[in-house]
C-alpha cells in the first residue's frame, strides 16, 4: 500500500514544490537586481559559471529548508528565505575565497564572523559582505549560525587533504562527511524553531548523503582532478559505492523518523527529501548500467565522460526520480 499511498501524496507535494520554488526565484530575482545597481558586482554575478552554482545552491538549499520548516510544522519567514537565497550567493564567492585567494585564515574567518567589520580589497570581497551582512541581518540566532560557520570552515581546511592519494577510505568518508554534515547544520542554523533532541545527529546524517550525491555527479572531474572522495573509492567495480549511497539514505530516513515531531510532519518530509536525495540514486544506477554494457567493469576513461553525465534536467530522468520516490519513501 505503501507506494499507492505515496503516489497521491506527489499530486499534491509537486505542486508545492512549484509554488516554492516561485517564490524561491523571486527573491533570487530581487537580489540579482540590487547586486546589478553596482556594475562590477554584476559582472560578478552574470558569468556563467557563477550563475549555474548560484541557481543550484539556491534551489537546493532554499528547498530543503521549506521541508525543514513542515518538518516542525510552521511555514518559513520572508526573512528565513531571505537569509537562506543570500547565503547560497555567498557561497560561490566563500568557494573561491578558500580555494583562489591569499587570504589568511583568520582574514577569512574574520569575514565569515563580523563582515561590516572587514575591510575589503576588491569587489568580490565588497559582494560577499553585502551579502552576508544581508544574512545577519534576518537571522533569528546569529550566534548559533556563526558557530556552525566556523565549524564548516574547518571542515573545508580538513578538505584539503582529500588530494592525498595516500588516505584510507575512512579517512575520506570522515572528511567528507563531516563537511557535508556541517553545511546542513549551518542552513539549518538559519531557522528560527530550535534543534530538538537529536536532530543535529540526523541533520549531520542528511548533510552526509549530500556529500555523496554531490560527488556522486562530479565523479570525472574528482578523479580528473586526483581529489579522492568516497565515490572515487572503487575498483573496477561500483556496485559497493552504489550500494553505500542506499544505505546511507535508509540511515537518513531512520534517523529523522526517530526524531519527535508529529508522524505526518516526518512523513511528508520523507517524501519531499526522496525527490532530492533520489538524483544520486539515479546517478548511481547509470553508472551501473555503463559498467554492465563495459563487460561488468567500471573503467571511466574507456566509457568517456560524455557517456558518464546522467542529467537531472531532462524531463525523462526527473519522471525516473519522481516514480522512484514514490516507491522509496
Amino acid at each position: 500500500m505503501r507506494p499507492l499511498s505515496n503516489f497521491f501524496h506527489y499530486l499534491l507535494i509537486l505542486p508545492r514544490i512549484k509554488f516554492r520554488l516561485n517564490n524561491i526565484n523571486k527573491v533570487l530575482n530581487n537580489l540579482k537586481n540590487e547586486v546589478s545597481e553596482n556594475p562590477e558586482w554584476a559582472s560578478i554575478i552574470s558569468s556563467k559559471s557563477f550563475d549555474l552554482r548560484l541557481t543550484q545552491y539556491v534551489q537546493v538549499h532554499s528547498l530543503l529548508d521549506y521541508s525543514l520548516c513542515g518538518l516542525a510544522g510552521r511555514k518559513m519567514s520572508n526573512s528565513e528565505l531571505k537569509a537562506c537565497v543570500y547565503f547560497c550567493a555567498c557561497l560561490p564567492l566563500y568557494d573561491d575565497f578558500f580555494d583562489k585567494s591569499d587570504l589568511s585564515e583568520k582574514e577569512i574567518k574574520d569575514l565569515m564572523s563580523l563582515p561590516d567589520n572587514f575591510k575589503p580589497e576588491n569587489s568580490v570581497q565588497e559582494l560577499f559582505i553585502y551579502l552576508l551582512s544581508t544574512v545577519y541581518k534576518n537571522l533569528s540566532d546569529a550566534s548559533l549560525f556563526g558557530r556552525y560557520f566556523e565549524q564548516l570552515y574547518y571542515g573545508q581546511e580538513e578538505s584539503k587533504k582529500l588530494s592525498d592519494p595516500n588516505l584510507s577510505r575512512n579517512e575520506v568518508e570522515k572528511i567528507a562527511f563531516e563537511k557535508g554534515g556541517y553545511s546542513a547544520l549551518l542552513f539549518r542554523s538559519i531557522l528560527k524553531h530550535p534543534i530538538i533532541a537529536d536532530e543535529e545527529k540526523a541533520l549531520y546524517q542528511l548533510g552526509a548523503v549530500g556529500q555523496l550525491l554531490d560527488d556522486l555527479f562530479d565523479l570525472w572531474d574528482d578523479l580528473e582532478e586526483g581529489i579522492n572522495t568516497v565515490v572515487t573509492k572503487f575498483n573496477h567495480d561500483f556496485t559497493p559505492v552504489y550500494v553505500q549511497y542506499l544505505n546511507e539514505v535508509e540511515k537518513l530516513k531512520s534517523s529523522f523518523q526517530k526524531l519527535k515531531y508529529p508522524q505526518k510532519n516526518k512523513d511528508k518530509f520523507i517524501r519531499e527529501l526522496m525527490l532530492m536525495v533520489n538524483g544520486g540514486t539515479l546517478c548511481g544506477q547509470h553508472y551501473l548500467k555503463l559498467q554492465e554494457k563495459n563487460g561488468g567493469v567500471f573503467d571511466i576513461q574507456k566509457i568517456g565522460r560524455e557517456a558518464l553525465v546522467c542529467d537531472m534536467e531532462k524531463k525523462s530522468n526527473w519522471l525516473k526520480m519522481i516514480r522512484q520516490s514514490i516507491l522509496n519513501a
